[in-house]
């Protein structure tokens, strides 16, 4: 009697403990804890991080080519005179200018570079923000997978002791010839598979717990905990799939695609005449033009021929639009076929759950039954064991698939952009 009400109590346990949420002790790490501990630690995110910072640069450097440019300019020269007037032509000159240069017409390609680099940045903004989901993927992975084992050691450690207590219920029989002394033994080999299953699964944990302390930065044993919750059911599919074109992939992969595009029309802009203005101020001049203090140029410069090259380019720049368009409608293919995909096994987690919930209250009653028939001599022990062995394996798998549940729900989070949430600079 008292065995039944300790395996009714561990049942009700563990149906509040999958269904409440657990209360934070000092230093519970969360799983937005630990993604935030993830980020800190990231190599790749901030190397896309830097990448930005490289694009905005080089868009500055694109908006600098429509602006004037002034040099300063400082010459010494010493020539042979020959049959030349030393005086008009002296052997040793000097020239200090300041040249300023306009540029007035370069076949707008100045201004598609400017709007491709502008493009740039917006693609290497996706690229960061996809790392950041990437990286929000493995940590949700590493956290619910470490959570399954930890649940997994607490269930064959029940088990034991449900076993160890089906032994000490055996001896008793054995001692007063009720049971046979191979029934105990049946029992102590049972728990020895258990105690090896469980020593397996401990290595698997130091595994994942080496992965967490990897990704984190903080010890290995720190303890996890865990309030997500799950929805009755995902929201529809077609909100899901509204949210395909926010995607940091898909706006990294439109953004190069419009670069590509402006590609396009700065090597256009090549074959084009370009006209500039020049203008210097001499500071100091030798020679006939002495006392010339300034001029001023209008430069028209006619590409006639470049040996194919210009022509080449276009071809290219044309090619490259192309397959970037191409990968453009991929990356936004393989982000719906996501969504449906992480959708389904989200809605279909909901089944198997109750699925689950429903076959292991039907096993835990069956191995009552199973213990109360064999006080009675109606079953035989391996019963009584098979009853125990097949009511924690339905909980071991229930409890699992709670985690995976979880797992799922928030990779298909993920996948919508509804999780992480984005960095407040480009939440605005």
């Amino acid at each position: 009697m008292k065995a039944r009400k300790a395996l009714r109590a561990t049942v009700v346990a563990a149906a509040l403990t999958a269904t409440m949420p657990l209360v934070a002790r000092a230093g519970d790490l969360t799983l937005d804890d630990y993604f935030a501990a993830a980020l800190r630690r990231s190599e790749v995110v901030a190397s896309q991080a830097e990448l930005i910072r490289q694009a905005e640069e080089r868009y500055v450097q694109a908006k600098a080519a429509v602006r004037p440019r002034v040099d300063g300019v400082g010459a010494y020269t010493r020539t042979d005179t020959g049959a030349r007037d030393a005086s008009d032509f002296p052997t040793r000159q000097t020239l200090a200018r300041l040249t300023a240069t306009q540029p007035l017409f370069r076949g707008f390609r100045e201004f598609a570079a400017i709007r491709q680099s502008q493009a740039l940045i917006g693609a290497q903004t996706g690229d960061y923000l996809n790392a950041r989901v990437q990286l929000f993927r493995d940590v949700v992975q590493n956290f619910y997978e470490v959570l399954a084992l930890e649940q997994d050691l607490r269930n064959y450690a029940e088990q034991i002791g449900q076993n160890r207590e089906r032994e000490k219920e055996l001896q008793g029989r054995v001692r007063i010839g009720r049971s046979r002394i191979g029934e105990v033994l049946t029992v102590q080999s049972t728990i020895s598979t258990l105690r090896a299953r469980v020593e397996q699964l401990r290595a698997e944990l130091a595994t994942a717990r080496d992965v967490f302390a990897f990704l984190s930065g903080l010890p290995a044993e720190t303890p996890l905990l865990d309030i997500e919750t799950l929805p009755a059911r995902p929201a529809p599919l077609e909100e899901y799939l509204e949210r395909v074109a926010a995607r940091p992939d898909v706006k990294a992969a439109e953004g190069r695609f419009q670069a590509a595009q402006e590609n396009v029309a700065v090597a256009r802009g090549a074959r084009l005449p370009s006209v500039d203005l020049n203008a210097n101020r001499y500071l100091e001049r030798d020679g006939t033009l002495e006392d010339v203090d300034w001029d001023v140029q209008l430069a028209l410069t006619v590409p006639l021929y470049a040996g194919g090259g210009l022509q080449s380019q276009l071809r290219e720049a044309l090619s490259q639009s192309t397959q970037a368009e191409l990968d453009a409608n991929r990356v936004r293919r393989l982000a719906d076929q996501e969504i449906r995909s992480f959708h389904q096994i989200a809605v279909l987690d909901r089944s198997q759950l109750e699925a689950l919930q429903r076959s292991t209250d039907a096993a835990r009653k069956n191995y009552e039954t199973q213990r109360r028939d064999y006080r009675l001599g109606l079953v035989t022990n391996l019963d009584v064991l098979q009853a125990l062995t097949d009511f924690q394996e339905n909980q071991r798998a229930l409890d699992r698939a709670r985690y995976m549940a979880k797992l799922n729900y928030l990779r298909l989070e993920a996948a919508a952009v509804r999780r992480p949430a984005l960095p407040e600079a480009d939440a605005r």
